[in-house]
């Protein structure tokens, strides 16, 4: 017996010998796997600036040894130990969550850097610019295939750390798993964005053949659903990588055209769009096109109209803002319009949608003066001037805010865009869903001196959440000063009306499914009718704006509670809107 029980104590012993030295094994590893993921982590980031900066070499150059640096922290996760003490029921939670971002690491240091390096010497923005309005599109052809590749590598590596243990009783870990999972979704975000480009941009730019397009800039001291009444426009040629704006012109001249004004256009978008917007006409009015905020809609009115009165198809639509004028000059220097009046970043936004109308009470002066501007910056950008980085960051910040929308007829395009937000697009999508929208309703141009904040509270974690939502609504006109078309009301203002004051149609855009409970304005009890649109009703109220005062909205709302985070849809305008949100964690 005594000679068994020995034999059993040294089995013991060695079981124990071989968990210490596996805890050991795990616990320097463990160390050294997480010193090898930090330095993995600040070198990619590295790289993001480098990139961002335009120093192609010299990310490419920092980012050479990410490969083997990652087949390192591959190796420090691997092996019996790790295996054995992951599989542990709770305690080894935080090894789980370590092998898992090891191998998303490796995912990533191991297949998309390298593909990231090869494809830069192919797609550098820096070489794909032949001269001021032509581009090279072979390199971006040539890059599809890797980029997609990287994509896919990618949409891995997250799934990896996502379907690992986020939250255990290891703190440290979970700061690294948080931090590796918003890095790997940002990475995607910028490779996936580059993919669609390479996919769309060469068939945009006219590789298969010349494409036209239709550009409209719009006006946010009248607010409509994509953002501003369309002013100035102007028509774009592609073809074979060459841009060239072939015509510009103003709203009137565009109206003209047409009989009283309106454009029939025929389009039916639905039962939905016409009882919610058919009073403004905007199938026919090309001042009141885009009362809906999604962009699809607008561009297919303005597409159609353009053929109407002049019998040209274009190929695609664009919309943009005084804002992303201003993005742009900043990138490529400022311009001299009209009249000899010089126009940069800092003053176009003010000289477009206020200035003006002091300085050219007649629209006579007025139009042909924002028409010079929108020519004037287009061939300012196709000139040459500006180096392409700090002009591809102008974009993408136009289309970030929501301010450079794009459409287009090819159905693969616009597929590839519908997951940009240069599409515009109101999701048909069970997610939670936050829009507040404003149409001027009184004609002026009193919405350049409207500020808006939206306050988002949402609690309850079961079947169904409790929303409040605090809309608040400024109108900071001065009293004097302003002419009469900034103040002018097309409508019949309440009595007690002054100069300064005017209406807005304010459409809240809900999450599928919600149902209004209450609403007030400046704490009176007030009712919304009822619309919809992709699924999301559309609470609507006209409120009145008195100059110098805030209006304040609240509405109480009971909706489906759903796992991801709020869609939060920000019509731009000229100052953009204020939001604070609160969303209970479930």
């Amino acid at each position: 017996m005594s000679y068994h029980r020995k034999e059993r104590n040294r089995v013991l012993a060695g079981i124990g010998l071989l968990l210490g030295l596996g805890l050991i094994w795990v616990a320097i590893t463990g160390y050294l796997a997480t010193r090898e993921a930090r330095d993995i982590t600040t070198r990619l980031a590295e790289v993001r600036v480098l990139v961002s900066q335009g120093r192609m070499d010299d990310a490419r150059l920092l980012a050479k040894d990410v490969a083997s640096m990652s087949d390192h922290l591959d190796h420090l996760t691997s092996g019996p130990a790790w295996w054995i003490g992951s599989n542990v029921p709770y305690f080894g939670e935080p090894l789980e969550s370590v092998r898992a971002m090891a191998a998303a690491s490796h995912e990533v240091g191991g297949r998309v850097v390298p593909l990231l390096i090869r494809e830069t010497v192919l797609i550098d923005p820096t070489s794909l610019r032949v001269n001021g309005d032509t581009f090279r599109l072979d390199p971006l052809i040539n890059a599809l295939p890797g980029l997609r590749e990287a994509d896919a590598a990618l949409v891995k590596a997250h799934k990896l750390v996502s379907d690992a243990p986020s939250s255990t009783w290891l703190s440290l870990v979970d700061r690294k798993h948080d931090t590796i999972t918003r890095n790997i979704a940002q990475i995607e975000g910028y490779v996936a964005a580059a993919a669609r480009a390479s996919q769309v941009l060469p068939t945009m730019l006219g590789n298969d053949g010349p494409k036209t397009y239709f550009i409209g800039l719009q006006n946010e001291a009248e607010l409509r659903g994509t953002g501003g009444l369309p002013g100035a426009w102007a028509i774009c040629r592609t073809d074979h990588g060459t841009i060239k704006f072939v015509r510009f012109g103003s709203d009137t001249e565009l109206q003209d055209m047409g009989k009283r004004h309106l454009i029939p256009t025929g389009l039916d978008f639905g039962s939905d769009y016409n009882r919610a917007y058919a009073a403004s006409q905007p199938t026919s009015s090309f001042v009141d096109s885009n009362v809906s905020p999604n962009f699809p809609y607008t561009a297919q009115i303005w597409a159609a109209m353009w053929e109407r009165v002049t019998g040209q198809r274009v190929d695609g639509v664009m919309a943009l803002d005084p804002t992303v004028l201003g993005y742009f000059l900043q990138a490529a220097g400022p311009i001299v319009a009209k009249y000899d009046v010089p126009v940069s970043a800092a003053n176009v936004v003010s000289l477009t949608q206020k200035d003006e109308y002091a300085l050219f009470p007649s629209n006579v002066e007025r139009k042909p003066f924002l028409v010079s501007v929108l020519r004037a910056t287009a061939r300012k950008v196709t000139s040459g001037s500006g180096k392409p980085i700090p002009l591809l960051r102008a974009a993408s910040r136009s289309a970030l805010e929501q301010r450079l929308l794009v459409w287009d007829r090819d159905p693969a395009i616009e597929r590839a865009l519908a997951h940009t937000n240069y599409a515009g697009k109101i999701p048909a999508t069970p997610r939670a869903f936050s829009g507040l929208v404003l149409n001027n309703a009184s004609g002026g141009k009193l919405d350049y001196y409207l500020q808006r904040s939206v306050t988002y509270q949402r609690s309850g974690c079961g079947a169904t959440s409790d929303l409040h939502v605090t809309i608040r609504l400024t109108n900071t006109a001065p009293a004097t000063g302003l002419s009469p078309y900034v103040t002018t009301r097309l409508d019949p203002p309440p009595t007690g009306a002054v100069r300064g004051d005017y209406k807005t149609l304010l459409d809240y855009y809900a999450t599928a499914g919600a149902t209004l409970q209450s609403v007030t304005l400046n704490g009176k009890a007030s009712t919304a009718t009822v619309e919809r649109a992709f699924g999301h009703p559309i609470f609507r109220l006209e409120v009145e704006l008195p100059r110098g005062t805030t209006q304040t909205l609240e509405l109480h709302l009971e909706e489906p509670r759903g796992s991801a985070p709020p869609r939060i849809w920000q019509q731009p305008g000229v100052t953009p809107l204020s939001l604070d949100l609160e969303d209970q964690p479930c």
